[in-house]
């Protein structure tokens, strides 16, 4: 049996149809069709899943005799599909291979369409045009996977998807698997088809040409090295700067390549909300000092003086930075200025949930970050591991100093290019992941990120408007810090540090 294509609707797509004019509606968007003919009314009504064999939908409209209602099938396929209505499944010996699913409301038209590809016998209908792979391209050419493409399951598939692509591909049946395996390195149609027993050779011509139009498989030399086959496709130097991960994280946690929930969905009201506030254990507490905002208002340097002044300070006075100092540093940058309890708005239904108001901005008001600070060298404070209050205004001490903490300021020292010994105080944040995700989705980690973003901005403003030593510092070590502070990795990660010190003062 020949390889068919099906075409059918999104699971969330419906079709009110009438007299000359039909309404297709879903992923949020409305598509009103206008003078149609009962034969394409009718293939309308047959894109119901599972859908219908593309070729056979076009020979019942031609069967009318109409060349214009074909063409106009055509036009209307297309466009809907564009829009991310309609998805496209690979049949083989009558078995369901890969559908193609689009993830985005705008899906850019394919350079190679497979409803024009050649790869189904012709029956004089199609449009011209062939993105096949044919014996020129099969000799010259190679194929493999795209750098970016990544399997995982859903529910009980596999789904191949690729930040590059605006479709996703799920697969229905296990013959599959060997092709991908096979495609891990550059690998020729004809070797592909020795290495692949399971499917004809047309039918895995259609395939293979099926993950090329979604940009999950690449087309190279034959004879390229290695090192050429990791680049993204067609040489792009643009998309070779992007790592895997880095484009993954940006596609899915913006709109345009996504169909997942997106924003403020409270996906887990049916959970109570988290505090707003990480509980404290009984443990040793340092009272900090509390500063008069009302005089600091009126004495501290004017803001555009404290933004042209700012720098990363990476040397330390003589003097380590004062108890008194730091605990004005915190209250500035961290404290709670207000706790409340509201109601969301969940589609459920309100829920009753606390929130509270603090110096920085944050996302959804969530307030999700928590402030820990190693301490190495302050005057009237121990040395060793804190969390802060952002209520009490008070450090809590978790620790004295440790081998995990030794390691955090090693690794603090060596992501700063200092020497580990001239530290005082590291300040690391860490997220309550489970207090943002409770409401948002895709975005979660997104806003998490954002919010540290601000935090160590208002970090930076507060140590110049001090006159204290600041510096941000671009990674740190989740797993350490879960040992350190005995956090659960999942519950609450660190995801952001900042050192913090005395200047000189000059005499």
């Amino acid at each position: 049996m020949v390889a068919a294509l099906w075409i059918s609707w999104q699971d969330d797509v419906s079709l009110l149809a009438s007299e000359g004019r039909a309404v297709v509606a879903g992923r949020g968007m409305r598509v009103e069709l206008r003078r149609l003919t009962p034969d394409v009314l009718a293939a309308l009504e047959r894109l119901a899943p599972p859908g219908e064999d593309e070729e056979r939908l076009a020979e019942s409209i031609l069967a009318g005799g109409n060349v214009d209602s074909l063409a106009r099938w055509h036009y209307h396929v297309n466009h809907l599909r564009q829009r991310g209505l309609i998805r496209r499944s690979l049949y083989a010996d009558g078995k369901r291979l890969a559908t193609v699913s689009p993830l985005c409301r705008m899906y850019p038209p394919s350079s190679r369409p497979v409803s024009d590809s050649g790869l189904l016998a012709d029956k004089g209908h199609r449009p011209p045009g062939n993105g096949s792979i044919d014996s020129h391209s099969a000799a010259t050419a190679a194929y493999v996977l795209s750098r970016f493409a990544y399997l995982r399951r859903e529910g009980d598939k596999l789904v191949l998807e690729s930040p590059l692509a605006h479709a996703r591909v799920v697969f229905d049946d296990p013959r599959v698997m060997p092709i991908l395996g096979a495609l891990a390195a550059p690998t020729t149609f004809s070797k592909l088809v020795e290495r692949v027993d399971d499917l004809a050779p047309a039918d895995l011509q259609a395939l293979l040409s099926l993950l090329q139009e979604v940009k999950l498989v690449d087309e190279v030399a034959a004879d390229a090295p290695p090192s050429q086959c990791s680049a993204a496709s067609g040489n792009d130097s643009a998309r070779d700067v992007w790592e895997f991960h880095d484009l993954l994280f940006h596609s899915r946690s913006r709109g345009g390549r996504s169909d997942g929930r997106f924003g403020g969905t409270y996906r887990f009201a049916n959970r109570p909300p988290p505090p707003a506030m990480k509980s404290i254990s009984h443990r040793e507490a340092h009272e900090l000092y509390r500063p008069d905002i009302e005089q600091l208002e009126r004495d501290d340097p004017p803001l555009a003086r404290v933004q042209n002044h700012r720098r990363s300070i990476r040397s330390y006075g003589a003097q380590p930075i004062t108890a008194r100092q730091l605990g004005e540093f915190l209250y500035r940058v961290g404290r709670v200025n207000k706790r409340w309890r509201d109601e969301a708005h969940a589609p459920s239904g309100p829920v009753s949930m606390e929130f509270t108001s603090r110096p920085y901005p944050a996302g959804g008001g969530l307030y999700e970050l928590e402030f820990y600070a190693v301490v190495r060298s302050c005057q009237d404070l121990e040395p060793g591991l804190y969390h802060y209050d952002p209520e009490l205004h008070q450090l809590a001490r978790i620790s004295r100093m440790t081998g995990e903490c030794d390691s955090l300021l090693n690794d603090a020292a060596s992501s700063a290019g200092i020497a580990a010994n001239t530290l005082q105080v590291l300040i690391i944040l860490t997220a309550r992941f489970e207090r943002i995700a409770w409401k948002y989705e895709s975005i979660a980690y997104s806003l998490v990120l954002k919010d540290v973003g601000v935090v160590l901005q208002t970090m930076y403003l507060a140590a110049t408007a001090m006159n204290l030593a600041p510096c941000a510092l671009g990674c740190g070590d989740s797993d350490l810090f879960a040992r350190a502070a005995e956090t659960d990795y999942f519950v609450e990660t660190s995801v952001g540090e900042f050192l913090l010190g005395s200047v000189d003062v000059p005499t």
